[in-house]
């Protein structure tokens, strides 16, 4: 997908994102990897409401996160989507601080598990509700390194997820949607358990 069309589609999950109330405030980001030898990514700007983001607000950036526009700062947290680019093989990382999912975190436990619901074929490859998931849980940092090897470290192959504790969500996909509708099944699941008290 070219440049301005994937800023596009990055553009229109944030509004939707947003909307969802996933990216309240300034919080959260997303990126996506352009097409081409460079691997370079396209990453929303640090410290912009999510909900008022257009296509040219995208930042170009290297394949390890260093900006490619002088003058432009992207997300905080760039350095972390490229590794996760690296490590997982996906098309484009979402970032975002539903309140469920940070509530049911601070619980405690290294990971969250699902077993037997229907909205787990949410998740890509996940074909039936007889199923178990694992979110793995993480603790935050400030410093992205450490961060970004905690959430490599946790993750496990059948969810494109991670939580990271008193913070959100990483969730990735193939293409901008899918990792937007990996973030937003977090937060169902995250929502249904602490409805449920199970």
């Amino acid at each position: 997908m070219d440049h301005a069309l994937l800023a596009q589609d990055l553009a229109q999950e944030a509004r939707r994102l947003s909307a969802l109330g996933l990216m309240a405030c300034t919080a959260g980001n997303l990126s996506a990897r352009l097409g081409g030898s460079t691997g370079d990514l396209l990453v929303s700007p640090s410290g912009i409401d999510k909900g008022d983001l257009t296509a040219d607000a995208f930042i170009r950036c290297a394949a390890e996160g260093t900006p490619l526009e002088p003058g432009r700062k992207p997300s905080d947290e760039t350095r972390l989507h490229a590794a996760l680019y690296r490590a997982t093989g996906c098309g484009a990382v979402v970032h975002g601080h539903g309140i469920h999912a940070v509530a049911l975190g601070l619980r405690g436990g290294d990971r969250v598990v699902f077993s037997g619901i229907e909205m787990l074929k949410a998740f890509a490859g996940t074909t039936t509700h007889a199923c178990t998931r694992t979110i793995p849980i993480v603790e935050n940092d400030q410093d992205m390194t450490p961060l970004a090897e905690r959430v490599l470290a946790a993750r496990v192959e059948e969810m494109p997820a991670v939580l990271v504790r008193g913070h959100g969500v990483y969730a990735w996909g193939r293409t901008v949607a899918e990792a937007g509708r990996h973030l937003e099944t977090v937060e169902w699941l995250c929502r249904l358990r602490l409805l449920s008290g199970l």
